[in-house]
């Protein structure tokens, strides 16, 4: 739409030098696409490219009109390849993964996106300058609108802003994902047609920016708000009422629900989760035992957590149970397993001095009494044994996945199962629940049950649905996991028995990364 109302307006005018920068900008971006989407999959500083592009679209469709020419074509490609280059990424990931809904609905929406845009081509032409220009400048507007919006929540998102845990809340409904950002990105579509169609209500341009300028400050001071109300409210918690709860067998969990506790650690006690505390402590992933834990957050630069440094978006931590040994992986590259082409990073900690032991791939791999080494070795979802010298990890290599069994004084890794990811290992070391992928769809994981004496697996009955988490354990008949609600980023911890003897139950709404402290 973008590209089809740049070029319908410099027809209009009688551009022909606009338009013919135009195509070429077009032309150009098919490659650009392909190196840009490249680029960015390899990125550890996704966000960021995020804000700065959304942010240049935004300035770009604002100014194209009064630009020259070839300047106003690397406009149009910069807002272009923005959008082009996740299309690719998401699309390679289909294609390499065999997902037939995937690739369906990736072509249906391009149809669809062709057919807009050719449709406004045809209209465009059928008006009058004046209706024209306004169609033109009604869309910029929207536009402008949401790339300004979807830019300040992801400088949020990365931490480049005062209070950014506050504004990320406040903004995320009106971010691509949220509710309000769908709507706005119908009218993209909606808005040049009813220009063209309806008659004007005129606003002087003086009472329009002062409109503007009052939303903007409106949203500001309701985010300001959000967080003196959440700053009075963390203020108010009792250390008291932490210690208590955290004086028995409990359970932590990340809050999901967007708010002013928006990733904030909370403690609740195991038989009534609902009997609650929230700390002020903000975490991406989060494990705990024996005194000791490690909370992983995500700096402006997916680098830094703890009190040292990784190198990556945070993805899976545990802590062994004796609270000796804690495991850390990070995404080098990548965002997500479901994505082809990412690299992952497993760090081995020392729980009391908070300093890295080794990194898994320095490990020797063992495979059918052969060393294994391979150019692609990633592993990740560590699992401790009641002796945290003895641990069990996934290896991905070659497109397949593994169960390996580490060694930590020997620095010894030995396959010993395949087709598994994620594994967590019972209280009592016999039994092992892992997510296979049983489809050709990017979230078609399902849990899984291994027996470790016997190593024969079989599927968690109890949960029928697609399930993407490393499960933790409740007691030796139970397990936990989070599933994310269906179009949102809210998701909920769900218990199932792994013996199936009934159905999975909800047990903490809006929440994550359940640990159990025994």
């Amino acid at each position: 739409m973008p590209a089809s109302v740049y070029l319908a307006y410099a027809a209009g005018r009688g551009r022909r030098d606009a338009l013919t920068s135009g195509y070429a900008a077009l032309i150009a971006a098919i490659p650009m696409t392909l190196v840009a989407a490249r680029l960015f999959q390899n990125s550890p500083n996704q966000i960021e490219w995020q804000a700065a592009l959304t942010v240049c679209a935004a300035l770009a469709a604002g100014f194209v009109g009064r630009l020259p020419a070839r300047a106003a074509a690397v406009a149009l490609a910069i807002v272009v390849v923005r959008q082009t280059m996740e299309i690719e990424g998401v699309a390679h990931a289909a294609w390499t993964l065999g997902s037939r809904d995937a690739i369906v609905a990736i072509a249906s929406a391009l149809v669809i996106a062709a057919l807009a845009a050719l449709a406004w081509a045809a209209i465009a032409r059928l008006q009058d300058d004046e209706r024209l220009f306004r169609a033109s400048s009604a869309f910029a507007a929207v536009f402008c609108a949401q790339a300004l919006v979807y830019g300040f929540h992801e400088l949020a998102e990365a931490r480049m802003l005062p209070w950014s845990e506050a504004l990320h809340a406040v903004s995320e409904p009106f971010g691509p994902e949220g509710f309000y950002g769908r709507g706005i990105s119908l009218l993209l579509v909606a808005v040049p047609f009813a220009t063209a169609t309806i008659r004007p209500i005129r606003i002087r341009p003086r009472i329009a920016v002062a409109l503007v300028v009052a939303a903007i400050a409106a949203l500001l001071m309701f985010a300001i708000a959000q967080r003196v109300t959440a700053g009075s409210a963390s203020a108010g918690r009792s250390s008291a009422g932490v210690a208590e709860l955290a004086a028995s067998p409990h359970l932590l969990f990340r809050h999901s629900g967007v708010d002013a506790d928006y990733n904030k650690m909370v403690v609740a006690t195991l038989d009534r989760p609902s009997a609650r505390e929230t700390t002020a402590l903000s975490c991406e992933r989060l494990s705990f035992a024996m005194g000791r834990g490690i909370c992983l957050q995500a700096d402006r630069r997916f680098a830094k957590a703890g009190s040292f440094k990784i190198d990556g978006s945070p993805s899976r931590t545990r802590v062994s149970p004796d609270g000796r040994v804690g495991a850390i992986t990070v995404f080098v590259t990548g965002h997500a397993y479901s994505v082809s082409g990412f690299s992952t990073k497993t760090t081995l900690v020392d729980m009391a001095s908070a300093e890295p032991i080794a990194d898994l791939e320095q490990f020797t791999t063992w495979r059918s009494g052969a060393r294994y080494a391979a150019p692609d070795v990633n592993f990740w979802g560590v699992t401790f044994t009641r002796d945290s010298n003895v641990f069990y990890a996934t290896l991905g290599t070659r497109g397949k996945n593994y169960l390996v069994k580490g060694d930590l004084g020997l620095r010894k890794l030995t396959v010993v199962h395949d087709d598994l990811e994620c594994p967590s290992l019972s209280p009592d070391d016999r039994t092992i629940v892992f997510k296979r992928r049983v489809a050709s769809r990017a979230d078609a994981w399902r849990l899984y049950v291994l027996d470790t004496s016997t190593m024969t697996d079989r599927p968690l009955a109890a949960e029928t649905r697609y399930v993407d988490d490393q499960a933790e354990w409740f007691d030796d008949a139970h397990v936990l996991y989070a599933i994310p609600r269906p179009d949102s980023a809210v998701s909920d911890v769900w218990m199932a028995p792994i013996d199936g003897s009934a159905p999975p139950r909800l047990l903490i709404p809006e929440a994550n990364s359940p640990i159990v402290v025994r």
